[in-house]
């Protein structure tokens, strides 16, 4: 078994809420990379996008992932685009049995719909640029994965982490 799980899915897919219910249920340590880079840069990922560039961030998203998995006993909460860097998947494939969470769009819109802060949903047809990204990462998440769980608008968090981590101890 490996030592760390890693949550990848799009973004609103519910990672950093799965993830810390997971690593308190399984006594892991719990990180997430998005809040990892905030808190190093000390200015919001809409700043770091705005000031510096999705390069620059997915730079700072890969140091921070090479570092946390040298770590055991974690559960790791990635950013929606991780999966765009085959870097980053080869080492959290190392190091983390590495979890996808499935959302369906209808869900992921719903969730993000509202909020500022997500850079890549900054045009006006919020709809169709979440369905467009999805459409361009879907595969990627799924060839990435070692484990997949659906979620909609009514799944239980309890249910999504029950079976993550009964596919993770017989994995």
């Amino acid at each position: 078994m490996k030592e760390n799980i890693a949550l990848i899915g799009f973004m609103g897919s519910g990672k950093s809420t799965v993830g810390k219910h997971l690593a308190r249920s399984l006594e892991m340590k719990f990180i997430d990379i998005d809040k990892e880079i905030v808190k190093i840069e000390k200015k919001s990922i809409e700043s770091i996008f705005k000031l510096k560039g999705e390069e620059y961030f997915r730079k700072l998203e890969r140091n921070i992932i090479e570092t946390e998995s040298k770590d055991n006993n974690i559960v790791i909460a990635t950013g929606g685009g991780v999966i765009i860097d085959n870097h980053n998947i080869k080492k959290l494939k190392e190091t983390s049995y590495v979890v996808y969470l499935k959302c369906d769009i209808e869900c992921i819109y719903n969730r993000v719909k509202g909020r500022k802060h997500r850079p890549l949903l900054n045009t006006e047809n919020i709809y169709e640029t979440i369905k467009n990204l999805y459409e361009k990462r879907k595969l990627l998440y799924e060839i990435s994965c070692d484990f997949s769980v659906d979620i909609n608008s009514t799944t239980n968090i309890y249910d999504t982490v029950s079976k993550i981590k009964q596919n993770y101890i017989l994995s």
